[in-house]
């Protein structure tokens, strides 16, 4: 259900914006919306907040805290540096600021040094890697006193450009060089170029008009012998290592020591980022400023004796009264369910989020989704795997918000699958029929099929009509006559094609035929005259909506008929052990499958064929103006809000 919303205007003196803005920031309740002037007022008297002189100031102070907080890592904040820097004065945010400025060079030098390390530590791994590759040749090498060197790596299907290399190398340097190739797992040929150290230029020009990426000896390593580069490499390598883990450390000391208190003054930053926007977004007179926005009508008392605490009787909250249906019709959307069923609330509104004022959906999705279902998977054994498995993920996951919602969801759709697993007689497809003579209480859906599909058009029909019927009850709450009887006329010709289809089948008496075929002909030319002529092609529309819950039926048979095959070929098989992984594997798959496309096809059923009759779209999140570390009031010490 809709929480109950009121639009209020805060009215304060002019002087108090600042104190007005923060306590409503504190009170966290207020969804802050545009101020629209009463009727014979307008930009004269009450025009946009002038931006504020230390707006820019806050934001450049939370852009330097920000990059320093992205180079200290995640951590959690300082409750004590919150409580105390919350209520500071700008000029002590100014100084923390300052602060954080300072601290933020000595980690970007850190930060800086790490990465020169890691890239020079990664040059002499990759020519290490080279050298180690073409260290058989060697023995009838020079020094290097005098020569420079430059390896290359290539895909070995580009064998045919060392020679081509080793050809226009010998132009430059004028015959004085050496090439020395060889292959380099997996599937790459390194190749060393050496060369007079005068001809440097001209190599690194050669190679990169061939776009062949090169690795250059480091200036430390020249002059030494080839048969004493891998013990130098070695040597270089592990110095490297050891200077970034010194550099690890000292960042790793540097983040524990500031990285909590770094995150408050963030978080404390952001907050009067946010404080100063909403005061630019505010309207002002001569002598007052004004606040709109909306409340939950239980909040709206709260709010009046927190503002007059902290600022005393000059502010004052108006209660807006305009034309009935025009504030609503702008109110944001906070639905107010049972902690079962408000489990189901992220599911309902993922498409759209209902209007305010409308019929709320998640209750019927409460009702309807597990049942759902529970009939299309059907079966005890697969039900209670479902079960384990969610109190094993509970297990290792109960504070995460998805669990907050899987949970709930996951386990009502466990218990109605074993529901209906009894019902049908299911333990593991026929396994429970076979080993232990289980029989269904209900219907074998294997056997029944023409009375399950029945059975399941008709859970369409009620579904739809009722979806009908609360279309029908939001067009009248929202005032709108030409669609109510739309969806009316709808209502009326669904019901009459199904007496229609009753009497054929001799199930109602032949004379309502007759009746029903007037129905559907005044049916048609109302909703022809109330919509157009999208009316009559919406009737066979919903018709077709109805039909499409026959995917119950059809996606529990494919699970069932999955199931029996997994047993018959376990049984098939001359080893007990292999038949019995041939038919876990089946069953575990059969499981997978059964409740994800059930899922997605009750889904489907509720967003299209249910949702899409009566939920109004357009419905706006109730987002209060509310601190990131700031609890609602009376709820305690500043906390960080997930």
């Amino acid at each position: 259900m809709h929480v109950p919303m009121r639009a209020v205007d805060v009215i304060a003196p002019l002087r108090s914006a600042d104190a007005l803005i923060r306590e409503l920031h504190r009170v966290g309740t207020v969804h802050l919306a545009p101020f629209d002037a009463p009727g014979g007022l307008g930009q004269a008297v009450f025009a946009p907040s002038p931006p504020s002189p230390g707006a820019a100031r806050v934001g450049a102070w939370l852009d330097t805290v920000t990059e320093l907080a992205a180079v200290l890592g995640t951590w959690p904040p300082d409750a004590t540096a919150i409580e105390a820097l919350w209520p500071a004065s700008d000029e002590r945010l100014a100084a923390e600021a300052s602060a954080a400025g300072a601290l933020r060079g000595e980690a970007a030098a850190l930060t800086g040094e790490r990465l020169r390390l890691v890239a020079a530590r990664d040059r002499f791994t990759a020519y290490r890697r080279i050298v180690g590759g073409l260290q058989g040749f060697f023995e009838h090498l020079p020094s290097l006193r005098g020569y420079g060197s430059t390896a290359i790596v290539l895909d070995v299907r580009y064998r045919s450009v060392v020679p081509l290399v080793r050809d226009e190398l010998e132009a430059v340097t004028r015959g004085r060089c050496e090439v020395v190739a060889a292959d380099l797992p997996p599937g790459h040929i390194a190749a060393l170029l050496i060369y007079p150290a005068r001809d440097v230029v001209a190599v690194r020009s050669l190679l990169g008009r061939r776009d062949i990426e090169d690795v250059t000896l480091p200036e430390s390593l020249a002059g030494v012998p080839f048969d004493e580069l891998l013990p130098r490499l070695d040597e270089e390598i592990a110095r490297i290592e050891a200077e970034i883990r010194r550099a690890d450390e000292a960042l790793a000391t540097l983040a524990a020591r500031h990285g909590p208190r770094v995150e408050a003054l963030r978080l404390v930053l952001a907050d009067r980022a946010a404080e100063a926007q909403a005061l630019r977004d505010a309207t002002v007179s001569d002598h007052l400023v004004v606040v709109s926005g909306w409340i939950p009508e239980e909040r709206l008392d709260g709010l009046r004796t927190a503002l007059t605490a902290a600022l005393g009787p000059v502010v004052e909250v108006v209660e807006r009264s305009d034309a009935p249906g025009a504030v609503e019709a702008r109110a944001p959307v906070s639905l107010a369910n049972g902690r079962l069923v408000r489990a189901f609330e992220p599911l309902a509104s993922f498409v759209t989020l209902p209007a305010y004022g409308t019929i709320d959906p998640t209750p019927l999705l409460a009702l309807t989704f597990p049942a759902f279902v529970g009939m299309m998977v059907g079966d005890v054994g697969y039900g209670l795997v479902l079960a384990v498995l969610l109190l094993l993920a509970r297990w290792r996951c109960r504070d995460t918000a998805a669990m907050a919602v899987l949970w709930p969801v996951g386990m009502l759709a466990a218990v109605s699958t074993v529901a209906f697993g009894v019902l049908y007689g299911e333990w593991f497809g026929d396994a429970g029929h076979r080993l232990l003579g289980i029989q269904p209480i209900w219907l074998d859906r294997v056997e029944a099929m023409i009375p399950l599909l029945v059975i399941t058009v008709s859970i369409g029909a009620v579904q739809v009509a009722l979806g009908l019927l609360l279309g029908v009850a939001n067009a009248v709450l929202l005032r709108h006559g030409r669609e109510a009887v739309g969806r009316a006329a709808l209502l009326v010709g669904l019901l009459a094609v199904f007496v229609l289809v009753g009497a054929v089948a001799r199930v109602v008496p032949a004379e309502a035929a007759a009746v029903a075929v007037a129905a559907i002909l005044v049916a048609v030319a109302v909703s022809a005259v109330s919509v157009g002529m999208a009316g009559p092609v919406e009737m066979v529309g919903v018709v077709g909506n109805v039909l499409s819950y026959a995917r119950l039926m059809a996606i529990g048979l494919a699970s069932v008929m999955l199931a029996v095959v997994a047993n018959r070929l376990g049984g098939l098989a001359e080893n007990a052990v292999v038949g019995a992984l041939v038919a876990v594997l089946l069953h575990a798959l059969n499981i997978g499958l059964g409740f994800f496309d059930s899922s997605i096809q009750a889904l489907r059923l509720h967003y299209v064929e249910f949702f899409g009759r009566f939920v109004e779209s357009g419905g706006v999140a109730y987002a209060p103006f509310r601190s990131s570390v700031q609890p609602v009031v009376g709820a305690g010490t500043p906390v960080r809000r997930s």
